[in-house]
Order: C-alpha cells, then structure tokens, then sequence
C-alpha cells in the first residue's frame, strides 16, 4: 500500500484520469458543484408571487422548505371531571422558506432585502408556489437574513416565514337590477381556507 495520502483512482469506462498535482483543485470543485446542483435543482417550479401572479419576490435559488398545519379539538367539561368534544377548528398555517440571493440574479442584494422589508411591513397578499401545491393567500410575518464566508462575502441566506390569512367576505359583482342581488349571509360565517388553488376566484 503506498504511503502517499491520495485515492486510488479505478481505470474503468467513464473515470476519468486525475493528476496527482491537480486534485486538490478537482475536490474542491466537486464540493463546490455539490453544493450547487441541489439548490439548482430544488429551485425549478418554485415562485413567492402576487395574487395576480406577478412575482413578489425573486431569489437565486431555494435552498429549503417547511410546512406545519395544525388543528386543535376544543372540549368542554361534564360531571364527575369529565369532559366532551364538540369541534375541530384549523389554526392558520405556517411556511418557511430559506432562499439565497447573491446580487448575480434576477434581483440585485439591495433590492432583495428592500422588497422583503415592503413585504414584512405591509399586509400584501402573497402566493407560495410549490410543486406540490399553491397557497394562494398568505403574508410574511417573520424574516432573518445572514452572510457566512464558506458561500461568499456576498451571498444572502435568508429565512422567510409566512402565515395563512383567510378571508371570510366574499366580494360579489354589482347587478344590473335590485332583484338580481347575491344572497348575503348576515350571520356567523366559516373562516375561508385559502391553500386551495381553485378557491381563488371565489374572492374576486
């Protein structure tokens, strides 16, 4: 076995020769190009868009993403310290998004984080595109953002997290005459579940 602290490199079909003098630069290309592909990859049919489908926000690439939804039963108590459930009721949704700019995209640096903060104070709809499923109505609630120097002095990392919003009045057209009014439902309504890609034009 020799001494010399380098991979022994197999002579088959497709392997290419590596010098001795250049692996270093070969690994460190490898690595490089490991950390790339996937970003590339896990960012096709991705978009944080307007309602209108123009988009909200343009990253370099997304990088993760996560998804909570929770439900909670509410009870009330009986005799002798029991208790009895009498509904399930949808607490708002939560995404997180961690996306990457480095100013050599669609969007420079300065106006990546200039649009985040306009999205994080105002109360702007926003679209989340996945491929799996769209969720149409949310709004962002929370961002942090950071710089390390193993992806660059100038790469932006930064953590999005959006919150369902659900509307409960449905806007309806005006009528030509007074008895071609909509119904209107005076009392208590169900809070309108917004992830559905459909449901969208029933709040226009």
């Amino acid at each position: 076995m020799s001494l010399i602290n380098y991979p022994d490199v197999p002579n088959l079909p497709g392997v290419p020769a590596i010098n001795r003098s250049s692996a270093g630069y070969v690994a460190a290309g490898l690595t490089i190009l490991g950390e790339i592909l996937p970003l590339s990859t896990f960012g096709l049919n991705w978009g944080i868009t307007f309602l209108d489908g123009t988009s909200a926000l343009t990253p370099d690439s997304f990088v993760s993403y996560e998804y909570k939804e929770e439900y909670r039963i509410p009870n009330y108590p009986t005799e002798l310290g029991g208790f009895l459930n009498y509904n399930k009721v949808a607490l708002p949704f939560d995404i997180k998004i961690t996306v990457t700019c480095s100013g050599n995209g669609k969007m420079t640096t300065t106006e990546f984080l200039q649009r985040l903060y306009y999205l994080l104070e105002t109360t702007t709809f926003i679209s989340i595109i996945t491929p799996d499923i769209s969720f149409l109505v949310t709004n962002l609630i929370h961002i942090d953002y950071k710089k390390e120097a193993t992806n660059g002095a100038t790469m932006i990392i930064a953590n999005l997290w959006f919150q369902e919003i659900r509307l409960t009045e449905e806007i309806l057209p005006p009528a030509a005459q007074p008895q071609g009014e909509f119904a209107k439902a005076m009392g208590q309504l169900s809070a309108f579940k917004s992830k559905i890609t459909d449901s969208i034009t029933s709040i226009f």
